[in-house]
């Protein structure tokens, strides 16, 4: 008769050593199922964490129910996600490691390679010999690399010493807008129908370039309603760092078993409201992210019953699952594969073209896909071979390169998406500091992606002046049905969709933003239907059996280009893109995204509330369907005047008939569908309103500068006086450029005549600023913001080394 199970699990070094006590607890487990007594009743919170891992190797021969160690910490009643849980907050740091807290969660970062810090006794022998098998186990040299990060900024002590596992914590900005988001999506799921990707039994999520592990437990502390959460990192020591930090939090982290991807024994839901109501754990899982990806995209349909499994080659070939030289069982360890998540996340170490094919394939009907890019020089223009290599995209630089920077990275989402019979419909997309953030929806519908390339657009930019123009790389036209044809009713196909600029026939199409500032309520938008809207066509209904043709180059240029010259200063323009031209803002989403956010931040759950609520709110106030902007600045620099206070500008072309909203990634930045001939035409006439009291301060023989009533009917002064004027607050810095450019044998004059019936007087509802609106949306940046360098590699101990 074997000893009692507490005896088998006394960790007396002297008496009883580890690995009589696995022994010893095997025979009783033995005996167990010989009496079919069910295993899982048993508490192993007690045992070494060496069992846990020979149990999941054994549990297919002894023929015992799928188990691992997290399991047990789900199978308490109280143990769920969404519970907001801060046990990790309170445990003392373990000698040797650096403890992180963000939010509900507390992170251990071991010393890096190289470090003179040792590991102390926070963690028990056991637990160090089981982190040396475990490296030789899955064959991980210790100098291997890392594909993923939690963030790329640091302090400069962290900069010299470098770091074990990749983390900055400046971009708490992103991890609390993901976590937000991904509750929003979470809710959503449970409303929408089944055709729709719409689900009661809880989401699941992937992170596919985890690092520390930080964002992953902070999605299942913080996130309602998750069943199991992926973790996956091909840095073994990243590996080690999430298993260590759920195990700091009290998160359940668990592993696959030969049945099933995700225990379900280990969770239950109340389908019928959506409810998770007790378990979900997170996979720690060791994988190349693609591999990891396509291997759950695999349809389970081909060799059913059956499963991949990993099994280890020590020495020498293996046959038949035994090895030839020693003739013992080898380790074997079952994959996580054959599984569609809801969330895919990718935040990689600059671009994340390399994971798209896969997260796509990976992704549910309806799933939300999350995607994160660092490298912004090569979005923004300065490197165009290198972002063709891998976005598929020629850019130039401009103004608007922020923004270029996010279309840039959808449309090569928009790519691959249709390869596979798939479209993106984008929630939430920004450009945040120094990465894009970018939150699409992935539907399936082969009609749907017929229609792709009208959401796509080609730059023309003017190499000399700020105008741009953003045109369709494919036009539609409504087919006309046969019966028609044999009536001789039919006519030509009429083209939808050939011009970006909206003649004046066409009728007034209003944003989807209902905070865009445009018309007064008099409504004076006749004014501009002589010039027309520079807007993007909205792509064509399916319904509407539209045929999908190339646009000819009459189509492609706008008519007002001269000989395809500009017509604002005659220069040479240029042509660039493919760029997603198609709306990037969901305005319902972004509403009950507000409502999420100020709901966590009464309960003080995030961290940057100011500044994720000002991109959130600027987001959904910007124009659908104007892409790119003017930097104001960069206009009044052309036209050689100081840049006036944007409420004045924005005033001026909202009594035209145009509309305009800022945008937010760029304070000075204003989004208009106004032509760029009219933009140019309201600042000359502001440069003539200057100069005429200029001229008058120098009759008059007043040296002091004029003030400027915001609440006078007309300018009756020089500009940018208003306190805080908004864009005019770079005036120094944009005389300075008009002043270098006079020198310059390129520099244009504008072809364009100021436009004598513009109003310049003060209107509240053209004032965007925080000051006037309540609302602050600009929130500077925290120090230390900035890239650094990849991680170095955990410092390991004796029993490490292969």
């Amino acid at each position: 008769m074997c000893r009692p199970l507490a005896d088998c699990t006394k960790r007396k070094k002297s008496t009883l050593p580890p690995r009589t006590a696995f022994f010893r607890l095997l025979d009783c487990l033995l005996l167990l199922t010989e009496v079919e007594v069910l295993v899982p009743c048993i508490s192993f919170s007690r045992f070494p964490p060496f069992f846990f891992h020979h149990f999941t190797v054994l549990q297919h021969e002894l023929s015992l129910p799928g188990f691992s160690r997290g399991s047990v910490v789900a199978h308490h009643p109280a143990m769920r996600s969404g519970l907001f849980g801060t046990e990790g907050l309170r445990k003392e740091t373990p000698r040797g490691y650096t403890v992180v807290v963000e939010g509900t969660t507390a992170v251990l970062f071991p010393p890096a390679a190289g470090s003179s810090t040792q590991i102390g006794r926070g963690f028990s022998d056991i637990d160090k010999e089981e982190v040396g098998k475990q490296r030789k186990d899955d064959s991980c040299a210790p100098n291997c690399s890392l594909n993923s990060k939690e963030d790329n900024t640091c302090g400069e002590e962290d900069e010299e010493c470098g770091q074990a596992v990749f983390y900055n914590p400046a971009q708490v900005v992103n991890r609390d807008l993901s976590v937000c988001v991904i509750a929003c999506f979470s809710q959503l799921r449970k409303e929408e129908p089944k055709n729709k990707g719409g689900t009661r039994r809880g989401i699941t999520i992937l992170e596919a370039l985890s690092a520390t592990g930080l964002r992953a437990i902070r999605y299942y502390k913080e996130i309602p309603d998750v069943r199991f959460i992926i973790a996956n990192d091909i840095d073994c020591d990243a590996v080690e760092c999430i298993r260590r930090n759920c195990e700091f939090n009290e998160v359940p982290c668990v592993a696959p078993t030969f049945q099933e991807n995700f225990p379900s024994s280990c969770i239950r839901v109340d389908e019928t409201t959506g409810t998770v109501e007790s378990g979900g754990a997170i996979f720690a899982n060791l994988d190349d992210a693609n591999d990891l990806m396509f291997r759950l995209a695999t349809n389970p349909t081909v060799n059913p019953g059956h499963r991949l499994c990993l099994a280890a080659t020590q020495n020498g070939s293996c046959k038949d699952g035994v090895d030839t030289e020693s003739g013992e069982a080898r380790g074997i360890r079952p994959l996580i594969q054959q599984e569609l998540v809801d969330v895919v996340d990718l935040d990689p170490y600059g671009s994340a073209s390399p994971f798209l094919e896969g997260a796509v394939r990976c992704i549910r009907e309806g799933g939300l896909l999350l995607v994160t890019s660092t490298d912004s020089a090569i979005l923004c223009g300065n490197y165009p071979d290198t972002c063709h290599a891998k976005y598929n995209t020629v850019p130039t630089k401009n103004a608007a390169c922020h923004e270029m920077a996010v279309r840039i990275l959808l449309a090569a989402v928009e790519r691959v998406a249709n390869k596979h019979r798939k479209y993106i419909v984008p929630l939430l997309s920004l450009h945040i500091d120094f990465y894009v953030r970018c939150f699409v929806r992935v539907y399936t519908q082969p009609a749907e992606v017929k229609l792709s390339p009208c959401k796509l657009g080609y730059l023309i930019q003017c190499n000399h002046c700020p105008a741009f123009w953003v045109r369709q790389i494919a036009v539609s036209r409504m087919r006309v049905k046969k019966r028609s044809r044999k009536l001789g009713n039919a006519g030509e196909d009429v083209t939808a969709g050939s011009q970006g600029n909206v003649a004046k026939s066409e009728e007034h199409r209003l944003s989807d933003s209902g905070n865009a500032r445009g018309t007064n309520e008099g409504g004076e938008a006749h004014k501009a239907d002589e010039w027309g809207w520079e807007r993007f066509p909205a792509a064509p209904s399916r319904r509407e059996n539209p045929k999908i043709v190339s646009p000819s180059l009459q189509q492609i240029f706008p008519s007002s280009l001269r000989g395809h010259c500009c017509c604002v200063c005659g220069a040479s323009v240029s042509l660039s893109g493919p760029i997603y031209a198609a709306p990037t803002q969901s305005a319902p989403f972004l509403g009950q995204l507000l409502v999420e956010i100020e709901r966590r931040a009464s309960a003080n759950h995030i961290t940057a509330v100011a500044r994720i609520s000002g991109l959130v709110r600027v987001a959904m106030e910007e124009l659908a369907d104007t892409p790119l902007f003017y930097q104001l600045p960069d206009v009044a620099s052309f036209v050689r005047v100081r840049c006036p206070p944007a409420p004045l500008f924005i005033g001026a072309l909202g009594r035209k008939g145009y509309r305009c909203s800022q945008v937010h990634c760029a304070p000075s930045g204003i989004k208009t569908d106004c032509p760029p001939e009219i933009v140019v035409g309201v600042m000359m006439q502001w440069k003539k309103y200057e100069e005429e009291n200029n001229e008058r301060v120098v009759e008059g023989g007043k040296e002091e500068d004029a003030v400027l009533d915001i609440h006078s009917d007309r300018v009756t002064s020089p500009p940018a006086m208003i306190e805080g004027g908004g864009c005019g607050s770079g005036d120094g810095k944009s005389n300075e450029r008009g002043t270098r450019k006079k020198g310059r044998v390129d520099q244009r004059v504008p072809l364009v005549k100021p436009l004598s019936d513009v109003d310049f007087s003060y209107d509240k509802q053209f004032d965007f600023r925080g000051a006037v609106t309540g609302v602050a949306k600009f929130i500077p940046n925290a120090p230390n913001w900035g890239p650094k360098r990849k991680h170095q590699g955990a410092m390991h101990s004796a029993v490490d080394a292969p």
